[in-house]
């Protein structure tokens, strides 16, 4: 892997907007499970760790819905599996209040 597709694989994922509930990003074949927690939620954001072992990374998203506009943001890859800090994550300003939120591998 040359370090240009290195840096691209680490970058962040831009969030993303979702018409309604929507799957975590695409798992590639052969990836197992990762059980993943919660550290920590409120109304509008929550923090998500997930098991394993680095260097593998995990990812984490959260829907957020105002009447019937909902919207997922992706984030990720983000720290090793196993790193309890997790990834903290935030519902857009306007009203906007967490449905639920999710890890997934990186």
């Amino acid at each position: 892997m040359s370090v240009a597709t290195a840096l691209a694989v680490a970058a962040p994922v831009a969030p993303a907007v979702a018409a309604g509930p929507a799957s975590p990003p695409a798992v590639q074949a052969g990836v197992q499970a990762l059980k993943c927690h919660t550290n920590w939620q409120n109304s509008t954001s929550a923090n998500v760790w997930c098991d394993g072992h680095g260097p593998a990374r995990y990812g984490a998203s959260i829907l957020c819905k105002k009447g019937s506009l909902q919207k997922q943001l992706n984030y990720g890859p983000g720290p090793w599996q196993g790193d309890r800090r997790g990834i903290s994550m935030y519902c857009p300003d306007g009203g906007f209040k967490r449905v639920k939120q999710w890890g997934w591998p990186g």
